[in-house]
């Protein structure tokens, strides 16, 4: 049974294992596959059908797949034209050499799910690594057409090139395709768009924004959503995958850190502009969601002012 790890933006280092580029005759049938990573698949033209468990999608050019590891999956090619598609294997974070693998001799080879080899169980014992607070839907339909078919042309050129330094263009062109998809389905405070209470949402977001420095809690909140504060709390947290309370720190802590830049207060006159009369609890708060103590951080940033 494989572990489930959740990492934050803070620490996701996209290693990207194999792209292609292929195109795939009509009516043609791929066979059922199993596969031990997150595979990203980019449909540039032609339709068909993806099963992923039992889980049926019909897919057409613009289309975006996400198979998370460990799932059977399998697709049928529309009769009418080929599919031309791009497929990208990775993980979001380099999980040591020993839970690598080639993907040649995985998934070009002719290994089958559920042979009997060591290679079987190792491999379905790798952890399943996801990002928090972003759920990828496993079909998507971007809007940014352009810009997706740009960025799997780019990691497709540069999973071809033969340089020492590709990895980490790689890297970098995997973060900004995460990131292409975020922007599908989060708003820019972080909110998921297609929430059934998105507006409500949105809508005490904005109040922390102008009010942060003042005392604001889950149950007044909920009030002026006209909601109990149980429910509007959960909610919160599944449009925007935090707390109340740890968007609000979050709110305020940017903005300590806007203020700390500038050089023109202290540190205590920063922490009772963002609501926080208590040096040592806003220094402890700084440093547990920044790193570093907040006087260490204003020192660290003093050359922007020069």
């Amino acid at each position: 049974m494989s572990d489930n790890l959740r990492v934050d933006y803070r620490t996701i280092s996209p290693y990207v294992r194999f792209v292609h580029e292929i195109e795939i005759p009509a009516g043609s049938r791929m066979p059922e596959r199993f596969i031990y990573d997150h595979e990203f698949i980019y449909v540039v033209k032609g339709s068909g059908m993806i099963r992923i468990e039992n889980r049926s999608f019909a897919m057409r050019g613009g289309d975006l797949l996400h198979i998370r590891p460990h799932l059977k999956n399998e697709m049928v090619v529309g009769d009418e034209m080929p599919m031309q598609c791009f497929a990208v294997h990775f993980d979001y974070v380099f999980l040591g050499e020993g839970l690598d693998f080639s993907p040649y001799s995985v998934y070009l080879g002719s290994k089958v799910e559920g042979a009997d080899s060591d290679a079987d169980h190792w491999l379905g014992e790798r952890p399943v690594v996801e990002v928090a607070d972003l759920d990828i839907p496993e079909q998507l339909r971007p809007t940014a057409v352009q810009e997706f078919y740009e960025v799997f042309r780019e990691l497709r050129l540069r999973f071809e090139e033969k340089r020492m330094d590709s990895w980490l263009w790689l890297k970098a062109g995997m973060l900004r395709l995460i990131g292409l998809v975020h922007r599908e389905l989060m708003t820019k405070e972080g909110v998921r768009i297609d929430h059934s209470h998105a507006d409500l949402v949105l809508d005490a977001i904005s109040y922390m924004e102008e009010r942060y420095a003042e005392r604001i809690s889950a149950g007044m909140l909920a009030e002026r959503a006209s909601l109990t504060p149980k429910y509007f709390g959960t909610i919160f947290r599944q449009a925007t995958g935090q707390s109340i309370a740890e968007y609000l720190l979050r709110l305020r802590m940017e903005e300590a850190k806007r203020l700390l830049r500038q050089r023109k207060l202290n540190v205590q006159q920063v922490a009772e502009q963002i609501g926080i009369d208590d040096l040592y609890y806003f220094s402890k708060l700084f440093k547990r969601f920044e790193g570093i103590p907040p006087k260490k951080y204003a020192d660290s940033v003093s050359w922007l002012g020069n």
